[in-house]
């Protein structure tokens, strides 16, 4: 019953004080033209100093904004000693019993502190449910929950704990612990939580001392002992002996003492024996309290008024203090804010100083105006021989061989390499003194050639080393000119290219010959074929295609074993090609099939008889390791142009012979015949409803991602053609592409689906999918005359950085050498857009001259992935290929990527891009953004 009374009595005095310091009485309910009630509520005491800057700030303000529209009602609630239920609970009665007796209705009420929020909060009806405006509160939970309950808004306050230890760690470099100092009253359980759990996120020891375990005294003793070490005092008011002291008189007992400097979290106390600390900007935050108070009663509500998270920091230091713990010549920052700073020895001793200054420059200047040039000629011989020497290390430190030449043909300069490669210092020596003249007269005519040309001249050449070695080298010659545009020579700088030679070569041949029989194999009959049936086209003459298999193989790889099956293939393979002309083509497609090409053909009968001849050389006798076997085999037979006039068309309908004769009872050759298909029919009915689909908007586009090896959100996207047919359903690329190339179709669709490609990427990336590049299948038809200006003039409409286009093209388009296919994609790719080779692999494109390509990419064809890990021929083309694009600076994209073992075989051999149905299927504009959109 006497605590009940104490308590009431000192909530009286508390109001009757919090009376005392308003500046306006109260007054009744807002009428029209009556100035605005606001209410500041502070949990504080009055004498607490952030309390006066509080209520001096707001007060100063509302007097300065809005003179005679607010009046100003102060309350303190004095809870920092006096929290207790029962306290509160009677600071509630009595702020109940005061309004009720004067009518007090408040328009805003600004709640300082966390304890004056949640009385407003818990008594919102008790206020009249008035508009709140918050300052001074460090609870997320209390703010998020007022905030939902509608007229709450303010401005949060974090503890700066984290700039706090920032800024220990800058003035105590590897301290070993921080100190806290805390009395563990209700309510600032909160400050050493956030402070642990910084220190625990930063990995730093952190060292509590409460007074709700030690006295003043024990508190002394234990300061004392702590040297050159972080202290920060969160909360002294009252020790385990319930002594209690104001905030003052707890910091005066604690720095008395204490061996290291004391911080505060908080304004108050620094500069009155705190060395400093790093705090919310009270004076600052009251400002904006009052800016939001103002905006609410200009008829904005505060739950429209979003609470202002940010807070703004302030780092102050008193240097008087530091210096007491031999910290006075720390140099702080420019955003630190120092007190008591001392005057420097500078501003003490400035005339003095000035004079001497003066006087020392004086006899400077006249002893420099004799130094300067004597070590200026000094210093600029030195700096020349350095970088002569510099020079020298950097030119003899390049593995390539490097020279230089004036125009008489003399050597000038010349690196280590290539004196030690001749095995002659050539400098103040021509050509014709070093090298046989066969030699010289070469590099003297390439010299002219580079000369002539202002871009120089590039060559390739076989060199004889002094130690008797060659080394194929391709050669860049550059002409020099001096400042004034005169030429003065030419500058040489040759690359040892032998060994990438030899990989292209041996690339070449793994590519396109089968590695048990060493015929062509399917890529290089295709290539083949193709230039055949050009020859083909402009004699008029016929070919034929034979392509045989061998009848029942597989009993013999069951019953003797696959090695002696290998040996018969062998055998076989070498029957056939001895029995053809240089002129024909032998080719091995895989397992027992082969196909044999006959050009010049002047009759059916020489086909006939050719094919009975093949047919007879494989059945005779073979002996293999003991075995005599005798095996047969059946062929198909089409003629150009009787039966086709594409390669895929004619092997297509040999190979439909071939079947029919196996029909008929195997060991014998059949014709092809058009009834054994109806792709003629099928052709014409395809194309027209191709020409339909084109008006009936029936095509459609699909993206598949492509990925860097490892990431789940892509970087580049494929456009892919798709026609869903109304009666036919999905029809496959490979059977309408071909065909709108042959109409002349393509042209018109291959600009719709460019057009459309792009449109969809700009989509993308004003949504945030933001991708690197889209890659664009581009067909041979496309390229004529206008095919530069029209993608162009794509571009420039929508508004498509260059850049952001790759077109992909076969290897035969970029082989073909043609001066209008090259006049094309060179003006593309002088604006940005960039070209890359699709289905790399299957072509027979030349090796060598893929880096004289304009292509920055090879895309590897699925063929090969599909049996990486099975096919050692598939293996070993991929690798090679990559280990060439790496050498060449190119990008490789390994298409068909299906299975998870296979996309870890390609990283190991270094091939970072990667597409397929593992990743993803094609899909629609839409679904593509839906799955990729929200990543990050």
């Amino acid at each position: 019953m006497a605590t009940g009374i104490r308590v009431l009595i000192a909530a009286c005095l508390c109001l009757l004080c919090a009376q005392l310091q308003a500046a306006e009485p109260a007054a009744t309910d807002r009428q029209a033209g009556r100035p605005a009630q606001v209410l500041l509520l502070l949990s504080y005491e009055p004498t607490y100093p952030a309390a006066q800057i509080v209520v001096h700030t707001i007060r100063d303000n509302f007097a300065q904004k809005a003179p005679d529209g607010v009046r100003l009602h102060v309350e303190f609630m004095d809870a920092d000693f006096s929290s207790t239920p029962e306290y509160l609970a009677a600071f509630r009665d009595l702020m109940a019993k005061k309004h009720a007796a004067d009518g007090l209705t408040y328009d805003v009420v600004i709640a300082a502190g966390q304890q004056a929020l949640s009385l407003v909060a818990d008594n919102y009806r008790l206020f009249h449910q008035p508009q709140v405006v918050f300052l001074g509160v460090s609870d997320a939970d209390l703010i998020r929950r007022v905030r939902m309950q509608g007229n709450f808004t303010g401005l949060p306050e974090a503890l700066p704990v984290y700039e706090y230890i920032s800024f220990m760690r800058y003035l105590f470099p590897g301290f070993k612990s921080i100190h806290a100092i805390t009395d563990g009253l209700p309510g600032r359980e909160e400050r050493l939580k956030k402070l642990r759990l910084a220190t625990d996120s930063l990995n730093e020891n952190l060292v509590v001392h409460s007074l709700d375990e030690l006295s003043w005294q024990a508190l002394q003793q234990t300061l004392s002992e702590i040297h050159n070490q972080p202290v920060v005092l969160l909360s002294a008011r009252q020790d385990a002996q319930h002594l209690k002291l104001s905030l003052n008189q707890a910091i005066s007992k604690i720095t008395s003492t204490s061996a290291s400097p004391v911080w505060h979290l908080w304004q108050s106390g620094i500069g009155d024996g705190l060395a400093g600390g790093v705090f919310t900007d009270i004076h600052r935050n009251a400002e904006k309290a009052v800016d939001i108070a103002l905006d609410i009663l200009a008829g904005n509500a505060a739950a429209d008024i979003p609470a202002q998270w940010q807070n703004d920091f302030t780092t102050t230091v008193d240097r008087q203090v530091l210096e007491r713990y031999g910290l006075g010549d720390v140099m702080f920052p420019e955003s630190v804010t120092v007190l008591n700073q001392s005057p420097g020895f500078f501003e003490q001793h400035r005339s003095g100083i000035v004079t001497l200054t003066l006087v020392v420059l004086a006899v400077l200047f006249i002893l420099l105006l004799f130094v300067t040039e004597i070590r200026r000629r000094r210093l600029s011989d030195a700096q020349l021989d350095q970088r002569t020497e510099l020079m020298r290390n950097i030119i003899d430190s390049v593995p390539d061989l490097m020279f230089y030449k004036d125009l008489k043909g003399r050597y000038v300069l010349s690196n280590r390499r290539y004196n030690e490669f001749f095995g002659v210092d050539p400098v103040g020596k021509n050509d014709l003194e070093i090298f046989d003249k066969e030699t010289a007269e070469f590099f003297q005519q390439k010299d002219r050639e580079a000369l002539s040309r202002k871009g120089g001249a590039t060559n390739e050449e076989w060199v004889h080393g002094a130690d008797g070695t060659t080394m194929l080298i391709e050669t860049k010659k550059t002409p020099i000119y001096d400042p004034q545009g005169e030429l003065l020579g030419v500058f040489g700088l040759s690359r040892d290219i032998t060994e990438l030679k030899k990989a292209q070569e041996n690339l070449e041949h793994i590519a396109h010959h089968d590695v048990l029989t060493g015929l062509p194999n399917r890529l290089l009959l295709n290539k083949k074929l193709e230039y055949a049936l050009q020859l083909s086209r402009r004699s008029g003459e016929s070919l034929a295609i034979i392509f045989i298999d061998l009848d029942r193989f597989k009993d013999i790889n069951d019953t003797i074993g696959h090695d002696i099956g290998d040996l018969l293939l062998k055998d076989v393979a070498q029957r056939l090609d001895s029995n053809v002309r240089d002129s024909d083509i032998c080719a091995r497609l895989g397992g027992d099939e082969f196909v044999v090409v006959l050009t010049q053909v002047d009759s059916a009968t020489t086909i006939q008889e050719k094919c009975e001849q093949l047919l007879q050389v494989i059945s005779r006798p073979y002996s293999l390791q003991g075995h005599m076997l005798s095996v047969f085999a059946s062929a198909g037979i089409s003629i150009y142009p009787e039966h086709g006039n594409r390669v895929e068309e004619l092997i297509r309908n040999a190979d439909a012979a071939l079947h029919k004769a196996k029909e008929l009872g195997r060991n014998r050759y059949c014709y092809y015949r058009r009834e054994l298909t109806d792709t003629i029919h099928s052709r014409m009915s395809l194309e027209q409803d191709m020409r339909s689909a084109m008006e009936n908007h029936e095509f459609q586009l699909a993206y598949q991602p492509q990925f860097y090896v490892g990431e789940s959100r892509p970087r580049r996207v494929e456009a892919l053609l798709r026609w869903t047919h109304p009666v036919r359903g999905a029809i496959s690329p490979l059977d309408f592409i071909p065909l709108a190339e042959t109409t002349g179709m393509i042209i018109e669709l291959g600009f719709w689906v460019l057009k459309s490609a792009c449109q969809q990427f700009m989509f993308w990336r004003q949504q945030g999918l933001e991708l690197d590049k889209i890659a664009v299948n581009v067909s041979a038809i496309q390229i004529n005359a206008s095919f530069a200006n029209t993608v162009a003039g794509i571009l420039n409409h929508l508004g498509f950085r260059p850049e952001w286009l790759e077109l992909e093209v076969t290897e035969s388009l970029m082989m073909s050498g043609t001066t209008e296919v090259n006049q094309q994609i060179q003006k593309l790719r002088d604006m940005g857009v960039e070209f890359a080779i699709d289905d790399f692999g299957t072509g027979y494109s030349s090796l060598s001259k893929i880096k004289s390509m304009p292509v920055t990419v090879l895309k590897i064809d699925q063929s090969f992935v599909r049996d990486i890990n099975d096919d050692i021929n598939d293996y070993e083309i991929i690798r090679a290929i990559v280990l060439m694009a790496r050498s060449l600076g190119l990008t490789v994209v390994a298409e068909g990527v299906e299975q998870e073992e296979q996309e870890q075989t390609l990283h190991r051999i270094g091939c970072e891009w990667v597409q397929g149905y593992y990743y993803a299927r094609p899909m629609d504009g839409g679904c593509f953004f839906e799955r990729y959109g929200g990543q990050k």
